[in-house]
């Protein structure tokens, strides 16, 4: 899939066709290389707990292409594809790769926009350790994105969901994230973007 991938970036094929090939459409590499016939069931319990349709459930990140599309963080312009689990192959100390898992509700995200909204007494009330977060939160939020890992320590979901999380995490032996959009034309945008960034370098 990467040397295709590649080929497609190299011709200058559409952002918003790349986008959807490979990061929208079809399976995801965790589950078919290492959980074959499973992803509908993980996904299907996590919808029915949110409450959404299955559809609006999706696999991202190296978790879905088998290869990372994240920069090199000392070198933002070199891209290096690094394989799934790549870390944790090259040292068994270090963390295997997360699964990252974007749900898209604009029902869900107003639902927890409105939690902390409430859950910090209209934001009046900021916990100490989220001073360093908030902006980010803030900004990941303009752009139709609920992020939970940078939102204050104590924060969490409610019970049935965190169950659902930790059970996962235990089976599959990494960390689960999950990552809330307002829509798909935010989803689909953010992704788009990242694609525009890896043809410019």
């Amino acid at each position: 899939m990467l040397e295709n991938f590649k080929k497609d970036i190299l011709n200058d094929l559409d952002s918003e066709f790349i986008t959807q090939k490979y990061l929208i459409d079809g399976d995801s590499y965790f589950f078919r290389e290492f959980y074959p016939l499973e992803e509908f069931e993980f996904k299907k319990g996590l919808a029915d707990i949110l409450k959404v349709h299955i559809r609006d459930i999706t696999v991202v990140g190296s978790g879905k292409l088998g290869f990372s599309l994240k920069p090199n963080p000392i070198e933002p312009s070199l891209y290096e594809f690094k394989k799934f689990d790549y870390d944790f192959y090259k040292n068994a100390n270090n963390d295997k790769s997360d699964l990252d898992i974007a749900i898209i509700s604009e029902k869900l995200f107003e639902y927890f926009l409105t939690d902390v909204y409430l859950k910090t007494n209209k934001y009046r009330t900021i916990p100490e350790d989220w001073v360093r977060n908030r902006k980010s939160f803030s900004f990941y939020v303009l752009k139709g994105w609920f992020r939970k890992d940078f939102l204050f320590d104590g924060y969490d979901y409610d019970s049935t969901l965190t169950k659902f999380i930790d059970f996962y995490k235990k089976k599959y032996k990494r960390d689960i994230n999950l990552g809330i959009y307002k829509s798909w034309f935010y989803f689909e945008n953010y992704h788009i973007n990242n694609i525009d960034n890896i043809k410019i370098n």
